[in-house]
């Protein structure tokens, strides 16, 4: 406890000017500083501190009723500063070092080559990379289909059997896609089934 009696005596030798003039003074100065340069975020802290302070000093020097005038006013003030932040700052110009400066000079008047165009690679489509040519399936299932429709067949044989004719008449005369491909591949097996039951 001896302690603080003497940190109390302290403080209470402390001018009554210092906490009235100075915690201010110096509150108002970090809002703007920081308001400047940056640095919204250790404003609060620096506030709280300042306040800490003097409202430790106007303690000591008076009353608690005076203590409590003085953190009232106190936060009031520090809280009208912060809107400080709000304002728009202008910014700082970007400075270039020397490097970038000579980077900057090399190639500002350095005209375009004749031959930029002329480098640019070939456009791929995509899609005839999928593209494959005429399959040589779609000749041998049409083969099998034509030989199966002049054997008798039974309704729901020939319903298929015409349904296969359809589709692989779709896909003849052009190269097909990997999905067309999947679709002969289907229709093939449907038609080596069909030769399968009745023995061709």
């Amino acid at each position: 406890m001896e302690i603080f009696r003497k940190l109390i005596s302290l403080f209470s030798a402390a001018p009554a000017w210092v906490p009235l003039i100075v915690c201010p003074a110096l509150v108002i100065v970090a809002a703007v500083l920081f308001t400047v340069l940056g640095g919204r975020r250790a404003y609060p802290c620096l506030a709280a501190a300042i306040g800490a302070a003097g409202l430790a000093l106007t303690g000591c020097i008076g009353t608690p009723a005076e203590a409590l005038v003085y953190g009232a006013g106190y936060a009031l003030l520090a809280s009208l500063l912060g809107l400080l932040f709000l304002l728009p700052v202008p910014r700082r110009k970007e400075k270039f070092s020397s490097r970038d400066e000579r980077i900057y000079e090399q190639f500002r008047g350095e005209p375009l080559r004749a031959d930029f165009m002329q480098e640019a690679p070939v456009k791929e489509c995509c899609f005839d990379a999928q593209v494959q040519e005429e399959a040589p399936e779609l000749a041998h299932a049409t083969a099998l289909l034509g030989k199966l429709q002049k054997c008798k067949l039974s309704s729901a044989d020939r319903l298929e059997a015409d349904a296969l004719a359809r589709t692989l008449s779709a896909l003849k005369g052009r190269a097909l896609t990997l999905d067309e491909q999947n679709t002969l591949n289907d229709c093939l097996a449907s038609v080596l089934k069909l030769t399968a039951k009745y023995k061709l």
